[in-house]
């Protein structure tokens, strides 16, 4: 009995990674591809840009509900920098 379950687990295991190979799908994780917005982030904290204690979801284009909280108390002290990303 076991022996059908876990040879069945592992057909699918098997299948799913047959169709991962035949459509070219890597499931490896690059950063570098993956976040290329947060680098951007980075670097602009790296050039002094932004300050290097200003959170990054404060220049995410969307926030929740504490964030937005969060954002609203600290307008003033970040408040110029908010558009940071914008600038080219």
């Amino acid at each position: 009995f076991s022996r059908y379950i876990w040879g069945g687990l592992a057909g699918l295991q098997l299948m799913g990674f047959v169709a991962d190979q035949s459509y070219g799908i890597t499931r490896a994780k690059n950063p570098d591809i993956m976040w290329p917005w947060w680098h951007e982030i980075m670097r602009k904290k790296e050039a002094g840009e932004i300050p290097k204690d200003m959170p990054g979801y404060m220049l995410a284009k969307y926030r929740n509900e504490c964030e937005e909280r969060w954002t609203a108390d600290r307008e003033a002290e970040f408040g110029e920098f908010m558009g940071a990303l914008d600038q080219e």
